[in-house]
């Protein structure tokens, strides 16, 4: 099982080009992948989305590429070389036509202005090359964080389904005894009216009978266990599941709310409200696996 949360970053460096990539990812329903590309390379989003289709189900994956010349001896600037090969030329053009080159601060910073590469001058194949691989790495670091958090995530899981299972048990002992509970306050009520009606009366007898139609859970309860089977079941497959997951967790809403609604018994009604609020913390918990 895995997270929908993640965060991995990789760097590649090639023929003095740099590529870096940061991926971040959050919960959504479907896969979203949104991919911020020089425009130059935009062409190359294809490839980051292809390679994200095979490792992640779904989930909102922002991307940042960043592309760099790293040629120089310093970052985003000429390196030494490039400025006195230039120096060098600025003269001897300045000696061939007759005059004398003033070489000072203001002439350099306007030289390294001009050996500037302009936007779009790093070759795309070199990009086209560096850019899965470094794609690759950084989602090999993201789905290490989202199993990291999924782990996490089953352990919460598990142990919240465990109590569901425990509860339901204890509706499930709780149950046969509503059908008795309220036979005995009908012939208390029967009493306490002085109605002179035998506890075999049809009319008793029948009120008794609709009364344990009414009530019974019994389907209720034996879909529940299943419910719960599946979803620990889930819980240890490979891949994704949260769509399953949410799935169950809506089954589980229907079951308990029909459940609550025929219960007659304040102790089973206590058990519902336990059931349903541990169901809101699974709801909460599921929208953020994969």
């Amino acid at each position: 099982m895995k997270s929908m949360t993640g965060f991995g970053r990789a760097e590649q460096s090639a023929e003095g080009v740099t590529v870096t990539v940061q991926v971040s990812s959050v919960n959504r329903k479907n896969l979203e992948v949104m991919c911020s590309l020089p425009k130059e390379f935009q062409r190359l989003e294809r490839t980051v989305v292809e390679q994200t289709k095979k490792v992640v189900g779904r989930g909102r994956l922002q991307f940042s590429v960043d592309v760099r010349d790293t040629s120089g001896g310093s970052e985003g600037l000429p390196s030494d070389a490039q400025v006195e090969a230039g120096v060098a030329r600025v003269k001897e053009l300045a000696l061939r036509h007759g005059g004398s080159a003033e070489i000072d601060s203001k002439t350099i910073v306007e030289l390294m202005a001009l050996l500037d590469p302009e936007p779009g001058s790093i070759p795309e194949e070199i990009v086209a090359r560096l850019l899965p691989a470094c794609v690759e790495r950084a989602l090999e670091e993201l789905v290490a964080m989202r199993t990291s958090e999924g782990n996490a995530l089953m352990s919460d899981l598990s142990s919240r389904c465990t109590k569901l299972v425990d509860t339901l048990e204890s509706i499930k002992n709780l149950a046969p005894d509503m059908v008795y509970v309220h036979r005995e306050n009908l012939v208390n009520r029967l009493k306490q009216a002085d109605l002179e009606i035998e506890l075999d009366d049809e009319r008793v007898l029948k009120e008794i009978a609709l009364f344990a139609d009414r009530c019974d859970i019994s389907e209720e309860i034996t879909r529940l266990e299943s419910h719960f089977t599946q979803f620990n079941d889930l819980l240890e497959k490979e891949g994704p599941v949260g769509r399953s997951l949410e799935f169950l967790v809506q089954e589980f809403a229907r079951e308990i709310n029909t459940t609550g609604s025929k219960s007659c018994s304040i102790e089973i009604s206590k058990k519902i409200l336990i059931l349903k609020n541990e169901l809101e913390r699974i709801r909460e918990q599921v929208a953020n696996v994969e």
